[in-house]
């Protein structure tokens, strides 16, 4: 695995990049934080993105406009795993309908973030039984 692929994170609250950067190191990831939709599309558009990470507590308006643009670019190369509070029906159903490839929950997240970063967003991708 290149050490030049990327786990770029939209969002503001900080709370859970340790966690992916722990699960992220022993892989060779680097783990790329922002904050607005221009700073996520710099940070994209320079390549090397093998997972992109959607925290929905983020600005809706910025996490709405990366998903979307993400699907009209048709960005298949990478996965969108959003997740936010199991409370914020609306947000985790809004973020389904924009195409991510899964929304969790932040504690179902929080569970599995090795298992997401491992197969770069694969695992996380609900089955048709779920």
């Amino acid at each position: 695995m290149s050490n030049s692929k990327t786990i770029l994170m939209i969002g503001q609250n900080m709370f859970f990049v340790p966690r992916v950067e722990n699960a992220a190191g022993p892989s060779g990831y680097r783990v790329k934080l922002t904050s607005t939709a221009g700073s996520f599309w710099e940070t994209y558009d320079e390549g090397g993105i093998a997972l992109v990470l959607v925290d929905l507590e983020g600005d809706r308006v910025a996490w709405s406009e990366v998903v979307q643009g993400l699907r009209e670019r048709g960005s298949g190369q990478c996965r969108v795993v959003a997740f936010g509070p199991h409370s914020d029906v609306e947000s985790l159903e809004l973020a389904a309908r924009l195409g991510c490839d899964a929304v969790l929950t932040k504690g179902a997240f929080s569970g599995a973030i090795g298992r997401i970063v491992e197969t770069e967003g694969a695992s996380a991708v609900p089955s048709k039984e779920e």
